[in-house]
């Protein structure tokens, strides 16, 4: 895309002009009569404030309603308790059941408010939330970090992208310190995330794009679909031969929300450098630009690794990572770093007959051939990318990754620090 105009913004993970220090509170009301009642008992309470519907930092509260099958609602309480051990839940429901108060309760609600609703009784339920959560703060248990934003962008089709950006996330989810990872397809000219993981997806980013004012972190948990690795999955739903587009502003609302809410939001962003793809680009904590050592391959690459620079982007940003990498052409790989004006970042090794196993069984290299050459440059690249473990890893990683590579210079990869 021939677009010199285009310059990237410098976009945040959380609302920087929110008034810091008071809890916020979300709603996730079906019931436009119970929204409407808890929003104006809220706003009169002291000490906490709504969530704006632009904000995408975490709740410290959300207040939902029971679904018409309570089993869906608890599992989605399971779910953000095990995202957010911080944020609390409230549940709402009129109807009163001894069982599913219960069940709410081993589910994780802190509190039950009964429909219709009684102000006494959300100021109550409220003040006991501020004691918990002034508690907390005496115990100096602060706010989660923001994670990264991994986008993984094909010099060309057929690079091996959607595989490199799945591979990685599985890697990052082994971990020791167990990261939450959320996988997302951003390509809409043919993305086919669920297929490299064996998935039948109910959702999409089309539900979110059908409306996106309801967008909200209930309704995000709702559209993702989990691995059995533990992997959160948001399928694209668009392809060359389907109808409609994903707007730059369901893409930037959606990455906003994952960034705050997981450790890592790894995007699978095709090949295509659309005003959606470019949207995503400008939120990616790394650009890590997929190419191989075919010269129309390396052709492309050039022209995209150009644009972006072009375009604004730090080159600390840029990571370019070299797929089915062979031992025997290094002197290829020096000339071709050479014409991209681009250290390779990561070399990944060739091997057809574990990749092909891993993509038709649906299943990560790590476990498909955890002994491979191939699944230890994964591991390596995980290890060197997480917060936790690469600073006490990185010098063994950045050696590591080479072999069988060993006659190669180290150095290209420190640029990672």
């Amino acid at each position: 895309m021939n677009d010199k105009t285009w310059k990237p913004k410098r976009v945040g993970g959380d609302s920087s002009s929110a008034p810091s220090g008071v809890p916020v509170i979300e709603l996730s009301i079906r019931s436009t009569e119970c929204q409407a009642n808890l929003e104006n008992m809220i706003r009169e309470i002291e000490g906490v404030r709504l969530k704006d519907s632009q904000e995408a930092a975490v709740p410290a509260l959300i207040i939902m309603e029971l679904e018409d099958n309570p089993e869906d609602t608890f599992a989605l309480i399971r779910e953000m308790g095990k995202l957010h051990k911080g944020t609390e839940i409230f549940l709402t429901t009129s109807r009163l059941d001894s069982n599913i108060l219960l069940e709410a309760m081993r589910a994780g609600a802190k509190e039950f408010l009964a429909q219709p609703l009684k102000k006494q009784e959300v100021v109550d339920a409220i003040a006991r939330f501020l004691e918990r959560v002034s508690a907390h703060v005496n115990q100096g248990e602060g706010q989660r970090k923001p994670g990264k934003i991994l986008a993984f962008f094909g010099g060309k089709g057929g690079v091996g992208t959607t595989s490199i950006a799945v591979n990685v996330a599985a890697a990052i989810k082994a971990l020791p310190n167990n990261p939450s990872v959320v996988l997302v397809d951003v390509n809409q000219h043919g993305g086919d995330l669920p297929l490299y993981l064996d998935l039948q997806p109910i959702h999409s980013f089309r539900d979110i794009a059908n409306d996106l004012s309801r967008l909200d972190q209930a309704f995000l948990l709702r559209v993702l679909t989990k691995t059995d690795w533990g992997i959160q999955v948001l399928p694209s739903g668009y392809d060359d031969l389907s109808t409609g587009r994903l707007s730059p502003d369901c893409v930037e609302a959606t990455l906003r929300l994952l960034h705050a809410n997981f450790d890592y939001v790894i995007l699978d962003c095709g090949h295509v450098l659309d005003l959606t793809t470019k949207k995503a680009l400008e939120m990616a904590t790394w650009i890590l630009v997929a190419s191989t050592l075919m010269v129309p391959v390396v052709h492309r690459t050039k022209r995209i690794l150009d644009l972006l620079r072009g375009s604004g982007f730090p080159h600390k940003k840029i990571r370019l990572v070299m797929n089915r990498f062979l031992s025997a052409e290094q002197d290829v790989l020096k000339e071709t770093e050479d014409i991209l004006k681009e250290k390779a970042f990561w070399l990944f090794p060739n091997d057809y007959p574990s990749a092909s196993q891993s993509v038709n069984s649906g299943k990560a290299l790590i476990d498909v051939a955890p002994r491979s050459a191939v699944a230890k440059s994964y591991r390596d690249i995980a290890n060197l990318l997480d917060d936790q473990t690469g600073q006490q890893t990185r010098k063994g990683s950045v050696l590591g990754w080479l072999n069988p590579f060993k006659s190669r210079s180290p150095q290209a990869s420190t640029t990672a620090t």
